[in-house]
């Protein structure tokens, strides 16, 4: 386990690494429509166009054994892992200081020298903390506007600040670090 501080808060980095036995994978494709309908009136009348969206989530089942022998499963969604028998993985994933579970946030097949990332949990943990931004820019609101409007206004701007950054050269160095060998992520 790695201890890893970003933006003020702490997690636990846990990697496992061992050899594939067996891999599976599925997907699920979710469907989502709405809209249609209208009306008529003596003649005149509209309708509601229709909107039907779909979404594919891939999910990948993997059974590792480590070097002493334990088997480990996982269960990963929208990683799309691309692995076989006998290929060296690690499963890396962080769990913030005071909780419990956490989410996977990378998988790197050593044999085939290829990451897969869950980006949407990496800027999650990578982002700047936004309490400090909500903060910052309802003070400077206050003080720079002299009234409570002046603090929403500020509120808004620290919003979007914090909307707009995110803590990308550790996100890159961390991703760096994690594709290395497996000797180097125990």
């Amino acid at each position: 386990m790695k201890e890893l501080e970003i933006s003020g808060r702490r997690y636990d980095i846990y990697t496992v690494t061992g050899k594939v036995n067996e891999a599976g994978k599925n997907m699920e494709t979710k469907v989502h429509g709405g809209g249609g309908g209208g009306y008529s009136y003596r003649g005149t009348g509209g309708t509601a166009p229709v909107t039907i969206t779909s979404t594919t989530v891939v999910h990948d089942q993997i059974f590792l054994t480590d070097d002493s022998g334990t088997e480990h499963a996982f269960q990963l969604q929208d990683f799309n892992v691309a692995c076989r028998e006998t290929n060296l993985i690690s499963v890396i994933w962080a769990i913030k200081k005071g909780k419990k579970l956490g989410p996977y946030i990378v998988v790197v097949n050593h044999s085939t020298r290829k990451s897969f990332y869950n980006d949407k949990e990496l800027k999650k943990i990578f982002r700047f903390n936004i309490w400090y931004f909500l903060g910052g820019g309802f003070l400077l609101g206050l003080v720079l506007g002299r009234s409570i409007t002046g603090g929403i206004f500020g509120l808004l701007f620290g919003l979007l600040m914090w909307a707009v950054t995110w803590n990308g050269p550790k996100l890159r160095e961390f991703k760096e670090e994690a594709s290395l060998p497996p000797a180097v992520l125990a």
